[in-house]
């Protein structure tokens, strides 16, 4: 890999790989398009430390919006474990599941 902007996809796809096990696709294909819309926007002549700001203040709103919509179901023992079968799931989803159809 030669470039840095592949360098920096790379790293964080192996980085994704050693902490989650899965979801490196989706990783790079979400920087990947970062990396677009930040060319996109510096041709407008848009500062990076204002696109690096803007894209701060997306994670906090994103993160605010996903704890208010988080239900803990932790203290019902049916729903907790319905909760749990979703999230196998959806994680073997894209890669065991489709294999076995």
């Amino acid at each position: 890999v030669e470039t840095p902007a592949a360098k920096v996809l790379v790293d964080i796809a192996r980085i994704q790989d050693d902490t989650v096990g899965d979801g490196t696709t989706s990783v790079t294909v979400l920087c990947g398009e970062l990396l677009r819309e930040a060319e996109f926007l510096v041709n407008q002549r848009v500062h990076p430390m204002t696109i690096m700001q803007g894209w701060r203040q997306a994670v906090q709103i994103a993160r605010s919006a996903l704890e208010q919509a988080a239900v803990d179901n932790s203290a019902d023992q049916a729903l907790f474990k319905e909760d749990l079968l979703n999230i196998a799931r959806t994680t073997l989803s894209s890669k065991l599941l489709n294999v076995e159809k």
